[in-house]
């Protein structure tokens, strides 16, 4: 039939930067049951497990994500469904922009009077300004938690280094007024508007009896700013504001979170004044809850879960076209802006090493990973980029001509490994084929042998073809692949290293959404700042890093020179290959009839459609 044809709709499309496990495998096809008795919430089945980080600063799994960006609002700068950045009216009541004299650029924000939080108390440029100043502050860097932000802003090294307490930057100017200053040097920046976008946080909450006074030089916060406090406020077991979020901004506040069965809820802020359109929410309460690939269809056919957001693979997909074929469900379906992968630590093991990283990728047959995967509903990219992405669509042909496609090849991956110098055996001899099972190099006066370490998860389709398809053909080469099953929130552990003394895998299988605002400079950031926020698999390249700084300094309206250099930044990290796409699928999204209003697109996922949505009879 023509809806199980795979249509790229090529539009700009979006989601925030956040890590998924992905996959499914087949179950027995049921018949219809009797549709579920009507209810006030929404759950949402989800394979990507969640883990007890509700706050910014710490890991980010795609569920979690979308709970706290509910749970968040009345940023200064709001995205549209056109994909646009505007100042946000509900917010902002006034709002400026001026260039210095200095070249650089001050954005100043009168705030509405009447925000409060869910709990009724009053929101104004304190708020605001605070969520700046514990952002960067060193406080914040020394609790664990990373958030890479202001490095923009005049006055932000002073301040993150500990040497003031003044952010000259920042200017409270009075209770509902506050300005941001960008410095020359960050000027012109393609995603200029993007870098003012601040939302609120509760200080009396996170940073109660501390204070925030300007005297005309920056703001500045009281001494009693220590990392104590905020140990105390965000980081006490069970009561933290990192675990629970009692006193939020968005459409949905914070209700509950069980990890004995993965799953959270949040409930409708009945003082939210609105998105940027007016949108409240409608639905009471929203679930989202751990489901097996495997059975997840039928939790849907029988109303155990109400909707499936982002369902990628064939045999997924068309379980759930099978439903709709039977008025079960509805669904609807939009090109993906970010891909499923094979990721990379590209700063230890043999994974750091480029020359192993392509070997892996001529290693394995992705035409027909992706076709056995996505069933028809996807393509193979050949770099950092998905199927909806506009830059994309105005250079397929360019990117088809010059990028490697990695297509299936032992001897190209062979000779990759012997001009990366893995030529040696256990005993340092020149490496045999036939005789030798493993290549070894020697690195820092000692041999390394070419053993990765990969982190998988359970019931995942894509694990099972990345053993069956890849982890025999490496041996041939004299590569070892040693795969490990671990649950979800272990491998998000391990692949941002946190709280990882030693690092142990080298490899992993995910997928990932591309961020409203792709700030590659802060991707592959040689800096280790970014490392395990923004630079996730850990790479440090000059050249790379240099390609993305030019892109940064794009004028906003200079759409031809952003895509040039863009142009310039796939083809370097087509050869660096920090990850090996696998495929940008067609995701589809399947849920209960009486949802309504349901209208998700690549550049609108189920946060922000879900606000718009509403319960029909």
């Amino acid at each position: 039939m023509k809806r199980r044809m795979l249509v790229l709709l090529l539009v700009l499309a979006t989601v925030s930067g956040m890590l998924f496990a992905g996959g499914g495998s087949e179950a027995t096809p049921t018949v219809a049951a009797a549709p579920a008795p009507a209810k006030d919430f929404v759950v949402l089945g989800s394979s990507t497990q969640l883990n007890a980080d509700f706050f910014d600063g710490w890991t980010n799994s795609a569920t979690n994500s979308y709970l706290k960006n509910l749970m968040g609002g009345y940023e200064t700068v709001a995205f549209t469904k056109e994909g646009r950045f505007i100042i946000n009216p509900v917010a902002v009541v006034d709002s400026s922009a001026v260039v210095n004299a200095d070249g650089s650029k001050t954005y100043t924000f009168d705030l509405a009077r009447n925000l409060t939080y869910n709990d009724g108390s009053a929101i104004n440029a304190k708020d605001y300004v605070f969520s700046i100043l514990y952002s960067a502050s060193p406080q914040a860097k020394e609790i664990g938690a990373n958030y890479a932000a202001g490095p923009e802003y005049i006055g932000y090294e002073a301040f993150h280094d500990g040497t003031s307490r003044t952010f000259s930057g920042i200017r409270l100017l009075n209770d509902y007024s506050f300005t941001i200053t960008i410095k020359a040097s960050e000027l012109p920046y393609f995603f200029d508007l993007s870098l003012v976008s601040i939302g609120p946080l509760p200080m009396h909450v996170l940073a109660p009896g501390v204070t925030i006074t300007d005297t005309g030089k920056g703001a500045t916060i009281s001494d009693n700013f220590n990392a104590d406090l905020l140990r105390k406020t965000i980081l006490t077991p069970g009561t933290g504001y990192r675990f629970k979020p009692l006193v939020t901004s968005g459409p949905y506040q914070f209700d509950a979170y069980n990890p004995a069965d993965s799953t959270a809820s949040v409930v409708l802020n009945p003082r939210f004044l609105g998105e940027y359109d007016g949108a409240k929410g409608n639905i009471k309460k929203l679930i989202i809850k751990l489901t097996n690939t495997a059975t997840q269809m039928d939790e849907l056919r029988t109303g155990a879960i109400d909707m499936l957001h982002g369902i990628s693979g064939g045999t997924q997909i068309n379980r759930g076209l099978d439903l709709a074929d039977m008025g079960i469900v509805d669904y609807a379906n939009y090109p993906r802006y970010g891909y499923g992968k094979i990721a990379f630590a590209c700063d230890f093991g043999p994974t750091q090493f480029d020359h192993v990283r392509r070997a892996i990728a001529y290693s394995l047959d992705r035409d027909e990973f992706a076709r056995q995967y996505t069933g028809g509903f996807g393509i193979v990219v050949n770099g950092y980029y998905g199927a909806s992405m506009w830059e994309y669509q105005q250079n397929r042909d360019l990117l088809d001509e010059t990028l490697n496609s990695y297509a299936y090849n032992l001897q190209k991956a062979e000779q990759e490994l012997i001009d990366g110098g893995w030529t040696l055996n256990s005993a340092g001899k020149p490496f045999v084929k036939g005789v030798d099972a493993i290549r070894y190099k020697m690195v820092d006066g000692k041999l390394m042998a070419l053993s990765i370490e990969w982190a998988n998860t359970a019931n995942n389709p894509v694990s099972d073809l990345i053993s069956t398809m890849l982890v025999p053909e490496v041996k041939k080469i004299g590569m070892q692949i040693n795969g490990t099953t671990v649950d979800f929130a272990v491998l998000l552990d391990n692949y941002y290293k946190e709280n990882i003394d030693k690092p142990v895998y080298g490899m992993f299988n995910l997928g990932t959404g591309f961020a409203t605002t792709q700030a590659y400079w802060y991707y592959y950031s040689t800096d280790p700042e970014y490392f395990g926020t923004y630079n996730t698999n850990f790479i440090s390249d000059k050249e790379l890093e240099s390609i993305a700084l030019d892109m940064k300094k794009t004028d906003p309206t200079d759409l031809d020179g952003w895509s040039e250099k863009w142009v310039r930044f796939e083809k370097r990290w087509n050869y660096l290959l920090p990850d090996i796409p696998l495929y940008s699928d067609m995701y589809h999204d399947f849920y209960n009839a009486r949802i309504g209003g349901y209208e998700p697109l690549s550049t609108w996922n189920w946060g922000y459609a879900i606000v718009r949505a509403k319960l029909v009879k």
